[in-house]
C-alpha cells in the first residue's frame, strides 16, 4: 500500500507522520510525505516573489520535521514540495498521478468544539481524493 502524508506545521500533521509511519512499518509501505507551499495570487501582486519564497520556507521546514519524525519510527520516507493556490487540489493530484492508496492527514480545524470539526482542507481532500483518506486527530 502506498501511503502519502500532507504535512504542514501543524501538531495534528504530526500526530499524521507518527500514525503514517506506523502504519507503513507494519507491512513495509513506502511513505511518501508532501509539503505544499500555498501562494496567493494577491500577495504576489503586493509583495512580489517573497511571500512565495516564505510559504516556501515554512512548507520546507515543516517537511524536515516531519521527515525527522518518520525517520525516529524508523520509516526513510520520500519527500516532496510543491507549490501552488489550492492545496486539496494539489495533494488529491499527487495522489492520483503518484497511484497512491491512502492518504493520511491531519486536521486544522480552528471552528472549536462548537463548529465544524474537519478543517478546510482535509474536507476538501476527502471528498475529492482518488484514494481512501484517513482522517487523524
Amino acid at each position: 500500500m502506498k501511503i502519502l502524508v500532507p504535512v504542514d506545521p501543524s501538531d495534528s500533521a504530526h500526530i499524521a507522520v507518527t500514525k503514517a509511519a506506523q502504519m507503513a512499518k507494519l507491512d513495509g509501505s513506502p511513505l511518501t510525505l508532501l509539503a505544499v507551499a500555498e501562494t496567493f495570487d494577491d500577495m504576489e501582486s503586493l509583495f512580489g516573489g517573497e511571500a512565495t519564497e516564505r510559504m516556501k520556507e515554512r512548507a520546507s521546514k515543516a517537511l524536515d520535521a516531519a521527515k525527522a519524525l518518520a525517520g525516529a519510527a524508523g520509516i526513510k520516507p520520500k519527500t516532496m514540495l510543491k507549490t501552488g493556490v489550492s492545496p486539496e487540489g494539489i495533494i488529491c493530484d499527487v495522489a492520483e498521478k503518484g497511484g497512491f492508496d491512502l492518504v493520511v492527514m491531519g486536521t486544522r480545524s480552528k471552528k472549536g468544539k462548537t463548529g465544524l470539526r474537519l478543517g478546510s482542507v482535509a474536507s476538501k481532500v476527502v471528498a475529492l481524493a482518488p484514494c481512501s483518506v484517513l482522517v487523524v486527530r
